[in-house]
């Protein structure tokens, strides 16, 4: 492969992209890169962004400078307004640049109406990095593109969304790009190569979208496009169409084209979504539909179920904060029985949560929203310290089973959280079973040998849950202490109508017992399947043929 990496921009080029980022950036009508070799110099124009034909920029920096109500922020950042208009415009900003060489450079940004520039604007201009050299002292290029980060992206959003020139009338459009396959690019290549290909992404990107677009880089190979409308919708989808034909113009070619496999989501305000919250998500879950489905569309606008999808994700999310907060969770036991002797051994705790104005919410959705939102450790953590609390007021001391997401065992918090929840609740260890599904990641190997090894050495049993459902059953069976397996309900449901069911799970039982653990059957509903179970050595059974779920356990607990 040839030497891919970007080019140096020249000085003039680099000040012509400050000038059109800084535009975009507050938003406004012009903006003047003014260079001055000393105080008493005529200030000269380095590059301009807008059309200015014939502006006086002597009178324009006089004018600023003479201007007696102004706004100041960080960075030498000041605002306000001329005492008359000059060449038009009325409003002005300004902000120092850095300047390696001799005399000074400033950004000078003007408006027409005459209206202060807003505060969020100059916290803006603030925090622009940006030099008038475009390789600076110590020999490394500055960086080019637009504001980095869905921070700006939304600073921009709000701002043009709550603009009084953007309505029904003139709505705008949010494209999210995904360039795709940037791991195996870095792997086979290496990062200084996928580098200098997104960075050729990005000036295709500034090439293909017309003034006055906001490109945004969001890191990796991410991007955002804001696309003002006036009226016409579709122009979304074809600058949309027309940056995936670029983009993939010579892709076979990895010396000229994009080895990527670009994919853009996009959504308009306001016919989609009403804010810059919900326009973002909605952008976002429109990509997230199709990103990486090579045999259907690269461009998507998002549907109304996908929408309404996003919409009560977001809502739930919302609604399990606050449940977390206030501990709104409750806690339903599953009786477990023992096989041989058709006694109840055990409870397994199962959480349960009401959700406002919803109604009771199906576990596998809720739990599963938790661990996309970061949410799966408190939710476990509160179920830990209540049940094992709950169990140790029980008459009998019966056996307690709680479910705990194996996808923050990374954390090596698990163990400990644990060993919290049973010196609180004084509850013995031995009578704790942690049940891990096979259906989640159990994330770095060496993390979650060292959690589930500490887990055991506190006497606490260990059963990999969900067995048979994942792609990992024996993999985790070899590697990990278990001490039990639970066979999914899927397999169990099928005794007795399935020779090749039964086949397997005779297989199966005899291989857990040779390797020294015991079986749990869950979704055990009629007596032929207790019997086949029984038969073949499964030791516990679950299920609705020995009780549903109850939130509360007469039999077991203190009056």
């Amino acid at each position: 492969m040839q030497d891919l990496s970007f080019p140096l921009i020249s000085r003039d080029a680099y000040l012509a992209v400050i000038a059109r980022m800084t535009m975009q950036l507050l938003p406004c009508e012009t903006v003047f890169v003014v260079g001055q070799a000393d105080a008493k110099a005529k200030p000269g124009v380095l590059a301009v962004a807008g059309d200015v034909p014939g502006a006086d920029i002597g009178a324009l920096v006089a004018g600023f400078k003479g201007s007696t109500d102004q706004l100041a922020a960080e960075n030498g950042v000041k605002a306000g307004l001329f005492a008359h208009a000059i060449d038009g415009f009325q409003a002005w900003v300004t902000r120092p640049l850095q300047h390696d060489g001799g005399g000074t450079a400033f950004l000078l940004c003007l408006n027409r109406p005459r209206q202060l520039f807003e505060s969020s604007a100059l916290t803006r201009l603030a925090t622009l990095q940006a030099s008038t050299d475009p390789m600076p002292k110590g020999g490394r290029k500055a960086h080019t593109g637009p504001p980095s980060g869905i921070a700006a992206l939304t600073r921009y959003l709000d701002t043009r969304i709550t603009a009084t020139g953007i309505s029904d009338t003139a709505p705008l459009a949010l494209l999210r790009l995904d360039l795709g396959r940037i791991g195996p690019i870095n792997d086979s290549d290496g990062w200084p190569v996928s580098d200098a290909l997104i960075e050729g992404a990005y000036a295709l990107l500034r090439e293909i979208a017309p003034n006055p677009c906001f490109t945004v880089h969001l890191g990796g190979g991410s991007f955002a496009v804001v696309v003002p409308l006036e009226r016409d919708v579709e122009k979304a989808e074809a600058l949309g169409s027309a940056i995936i034909a670029r983009m993939n113009e010579g892709k076979d070619n990895p010396d000229n084209g994009f080895p990527f496999e670009p994919y853009i989501g996009w959504a308009a305000y306001p016919f989609d979504a009403p804010d810059t919250d919900t326009l973002t998500g909605f952008a976002n879950a429109a990509l997230a539909r199709i990103r990486g489905v090579r045999a259907g569309p690269c461009i998507n606008r998002v549907a109304p179920e996908i929408a309404h999808a996003h919409a009560d994700q977001m809502g739930m999310e919302a609604d399990l904060r606050k449940a977390v907060a206030g501990g709104d969770f409750t806690i339903n036991w599953l009786p477990v029985l023992e096989t041989s002797t058709e006694r109840v051994i055990a409870f397994e705790a199962l959480v349960r949560w009401n959700r406002p104005g919803h109604g009771e919410i199906d576990p596998s959705f809720f739990l599963t929203c938790a661990e996309n939102a970061g949410l799966i450790e408190d939710i476990d953590r509160w179920v830990l310290h209540d049940a094992c609390r709950q169990a140790k007021a029980w008459k009998k001391p019966l056996g307690l089973s709680i479910n705990v997401s194996p996808c923050w065992l990374d954390t090596e918090r698990v163990a400990s959280s644990i060993g919290e929840a049973l010196q609180k609740s004084g509850l013995d260890p031995e009578r704790l079973r942690i049940e891990l599904s096979e259906r989640r990641s159990f994330g770095s190997a060496d993390s979650a040998r060292k959690e589930l090894a500490r887990i055991r050495g506190m006497g606490v049993r260990l059963t990999l849950d969900d067995f048979g459902t994942g792609f990992g059953a024996l993999e985790r069976l070899t590697n990990y202490p278990f001490d039990q397996v639970k066979l999914d309900r899927m397999f169990v449901n099928r005794l007795g109508t399935d020779s090749r069911v039964e086949t397997v799970l005779r297989s199966t039982l005899y291989m857990i017992h040779s390797l020294n653990m015991t079986c749990c059957a869950e979704g055990v509903e009629t007596e032929e399947q207790l019997g086949f179970l029984d038969a073949h050595g499964c030791e516990e059974i679950q299920g609705f043929l020995i009780g549903r779920p109850t939130i509360q356990l007469p039999d077991y607990q203190d009056d």
